[in-house]
């Protein structure tokens, strides 16, 4: 029996202004910086539950902590211009005073942090909401760009580039009951001296990662891009690992100590490196909870690794691992099993050239011919996933594609990225619709294509007009989109 997700993806929280007095609300004051103070700070030291802090171009040398406040501060013309710089004199950005979703962090560029915890972004206690930033070049002892403890900000649309971490978590570090919500994201060229370069989570910590990319990023032992440990739980879909690099297990992902557990749907990994599992390892280091990895509807092809390039399970203790309705390149015999772990290889596997559209040139969407499209499982996609990484529909049927995947079609893709055909390249008579003239043309080019020559019905390029061209036409029947 394989793993169905009832897994749903909670909304962003929405933003609320309190209401002052007993007969009407207030309203909220907007503070102006530089032109009513010179420095964010001051202004969020006048601000009032409720106010917005407006900020214009300009770099502001300081660090700043929103003193437990629900107040928005956002920039006018974003983070390109709009720079929030500690000059390594602590965390630039402080939420530890129970701060909730209606702080709100929006449209900087932070950068010069130097902490213990937290360089770029310090969060204890507190669960802000952070949306349009980009950290760079911050550094921190645990959590470079970002370091959360018993905390769940919702952080959409950021970037986390060539922060560091002295041992872990070079873009971010979650620790001790913390559950982002990480959304658009994308992690690069972040590097750990230990674990998680990208993001690092242990302790009891279960983040949610949607629709993000992770690529280049560096870590001397565990998890390049992703790593956790003890009882973590992260869910991550739709999202990319290319390129990252661990010292020892995991290049893209290492999911070690005692009962972690991910869930990982629809993700891309390409290109990882690491001594053991190239893009993917589970193993557990001391006694306890085996972990229960699953990985659904993916893609692992070209990672480099000596023992199991894409995926391997070791370490002193067991841990299992299922997957299913995934492209994984040596299929299972080339997964690296240590004795007392469990591989289980479900139903739907492939060990089938992904073609991807450039991988030369980092663009691994899928070609039309690919035998990832419409092949993945339906069941194991969370309700409310609708988009796939590129934020194209993520159920799009391909009419010249066999459904080979679960569930009723549209059958979802495999990998974080949904063939999107172009259906009115079969609109042959160029009306703007697909109609009887464009299947008289196609008829009347049935069979082999002729040399070298034009053959606009061929829809799935496999060099004659046949029965699959004829049913992609039939399915763009109609109106071009």
């Amino acid at each position: 029996m394989w793993f169905k997700s009832n897994f749903t993806i909670p909304a962003v929280a929405a933003i609320s202004f309190c209401l002052i007095g007993p007969t009407a609300p207030a309203a909220a004051d907007i503070l102006h910086v530089p032109g009513d103070f010179p420095t964010i700070q001051a202004a969020f030291d006048a601000a009032m539950d409720g106010d917005e802090v407006e900020v214009h171009p300009g770099a502001y040398f300081e660090t700043i902590n929103f003193l437990g406040k629900a107040i928005t501060v956002y920039s006018t013309d974003g983070p390109d211009v709009t720079i929030i710089d500690a000059e390594q004199t602590g965390t630039v950005v402080t939420c530890d005073s129970a701060e909730g979703p209606d702080t709100v962090l929006d449209g900087f560029t932070i950068t010069g942090g130097n902490a213990y915890r937290g360089g770029g972004m310090r969060n204890m206690d507190s669960s802000p909401t952070v949306t349009n930033c980009t950290f760079i070049g911050n550094e921190a002892i645990y959590g470079g760009g970002m370091g959360n403890s018993s905390s769940s900000p919702t952080v959409t649309n950021c970037v986390f580039t060539e922060n560091s971490a002295v041992e872990d978590g070079g873009g971010m570090h979650n620790r001790q009951d913390s559950h982002p919500m990480l959304i658009d994201c994308t992690f690069t060229n972040n590097l750990a001296n230990f674990n998680g370069a990208g993001v690092f989570s242990v302790f009891s910590c279960s983040p949610t990662v949607v629709n993000c990319r992770f690529e280049g990023n560096m870590c001397g032992h565990v998890g390049g891009g992703f790593g956790i440990r003890k009882d973590c739980h992260p869910v991550l879909i739709n999202c990319s690992f290319i390129n990252n690099t661990a010292g020892d297990f995991g290049g893209a992902i290492r999911s070690g100590n005692t009962g972690s557990s991910p869930t990982v749907i629809n993700c891309l990994f390409v290109g990882n490196t690491s001594q053991i599992g190239g893009a993917y390892a589970a193993g557990t280091d001391i006694p306890g909870q085996p972990g229960l990895g699953l990985i659904h509807n993916c893609i692992f092809w070209g990672n480099v690794a000596p023992l199991g390039p894409q995926i391997a399970l070791n370490g002193n203790h067991a841990a299992d691992v299922t997957v299913t309705f995934s492209d994984v390149q040596g299929g299972e015999a080339e997964v690296y099993v240590e004795s007392g772990f469990t591989l289980t290889w479900g139903p739907g596997n492939l060990d089938a050239d992904p073609l991807f559209v450039a991988p030369g040139s980092g663009d691994f969407r899928l070609m039309p011919s690919s035998p990832c499209i419409d092949a993945a499982d339906n069941t194991a996609v969370p309700k409310g996933i609708d988009t796939d990484l590129d934020g194209n529909p993520r159920f799009v049927d391909d009419p010249s594609t066999k459904d080979t995947g679960l569930g009723d079609p549209p059958i979802v893709d495999m990998g974080a990225y949904e063939f999107q055909p172009a259906l009115c390249t079969v609109d042959l008579d160029n009306s703007g619709d697909i109609g009887v003239k464009d299947l008289l043309i196609l008829l009347g080019a049935w069979g082999p294509c002729p040399p070298k020559g034009d053959c606009p019905a061929d829809f799935d390029d496999s060099g004659d007009v046949g029965v699959k061209d004829l049913l992609f036409l039939l399915g763009a029947w109609g109106p071009c989109p």
